[in-house]
């Protein structure tokens, strides 16, 4: 019986060439040059509905104080409705019902008009994305880019805020809101309204 020759493998059939490695390798990154704009795009839009719901979630916070309490939470004798607050411990104590004077003095049931999630540290003493708890039941509350909110409320009671300055969409000089919440956006920079983010 006469035994059959043994296949033989071409040499070739090993393996890739150099110039195939570096053919893929181009090609992966041409792909991930394409999707880098697109991911990124993805991220600032998060980014921005992050900073809006957090916006009303507050303004639904403070309405549902002012229900409470028939006031806002401020000193109403030392602020005015065209003073910009911010969402810092003075304001958020209170919403949070933290545990000390200011706060009990503006929220003495200590109820907790505003939860949200912890906020990450950015660095440099700033935080993102949310509240920066402490351990009287305080905080501060910050937006995506690292800053606080800002807010105007209606304090003399006329169902209106003056319009801030740097909102030049808006042609009148009042609002028929009783609560106004911004971020300063990307830029953290309220003068350049192209890229802040509103509650009107």
């Amino acid at each position: 019986m006469r035994k059959s020759p043994a296949k033989q493998i071409p040499k070739s059939a090993g393996g890739f060439t150099l110039l195939e490695l570096l053919v893929v390798i181009a090609i992966i990154g041409i792909l991930a040059g394409l999707m880098f704009p697109a991911a990124t795009g993805a991220i600032r839009r998060a980014e921005k509905t992050n900073a809006q719901n957090t916006a009303y979630q507050l303004k639904n916070a403070i309405s549902a104080y002012f229900t409470e309490y028939r006031k806002y939470p401020v000193d109403s004798s030392k602020t005015t409705d065209t003073d910009d607050l911010r969402t810092d411990h003075e304001l958020m104590d209170v919403m949070l019902g933290a545990d000390n004077e200011t706060a009990e003095e503006l929220n003495p049931r200590k109820i907790a008009f505003y939860t949200g999630k912890q906020a990450k540290p950015k660095g440099g003493g700033k935080y993102i994305k949310g509240i920066k708890l402490e351990e009287d039941g305080g905080g501060e509350l910050w937006d995506p880019y690292g800053d606080y909110y800002y807010v105007r409320m209606d304090l003399d009671y006329n169902n209106r805020v003056p319009t801030p300055d740097w909102d030049t969409q808006t042609d009148s000089s009042v609002l028929p809101e009783s609560i106004l919440i911004w971020s300063a956006g990307k830029d953290e920079d309220e003068q350049e309204d192209n890229d802040n983010i509103k509650t009107w």
